[in-house]
């Protein structure tokens, strides 16, 4: 059984800390999530074009995340030894097995999103 590593991934200077998500689309150009960040004022587009898998949930339903880390000070982390990529192997009878996916995770005081993907996201500011 795999034990989830969260790591803060930065992918841009003003993007640290906790952040807001405004909006989830998913359309035939990717999954795009709308967030801001408090600190920076600063509006941002996440595009996963292609993404593997996402799931959303309340972060009130990931209460045993939450306890097993003892809370998150930065939003965005990527995850090594991921237990829910390890059940997609399983569940694709290991389609991408072999492939390097990476799993991105977006915790808010609000949602918690977790992308699958063979690509870094491309990360725009909004005016």
């Amino acid at each position: 059984m795999s034990i989830n590593i969260y790591s803060i991934w930065q992918p841009m200077s003003e993007l640290k800390g906790r952040v807001i998500i405004d909006k989830v689309e998913d359309t035939d150009e990717g999954l795009a999530i709308y967030i801001h960040n408090s600190e920076s004022k600063k509006n941002f587009k996440i595009l996963f074009d292609p993404y593997v898998a996402y799931r959303n949930m309340d972060e009130s339903y990931r209460a045993r995340t939450f306890s097993e880390t003892g809370g998150f000070e930065n939003s965005l982390n990527t995850v090594n030894n991921s237990s829910w990529l390890e059940w997609f192997h399983a569940e694709s009878q290991g389609y991408y097995q072999g492939e390097d996916i990476i799993h991105y995770s977006i915790i808010t005081d609000a949602d918690c999103i977790d992308v699958l993907s063979e690509f870094e996201p491309d990360i725009v500011v909004i005016e």
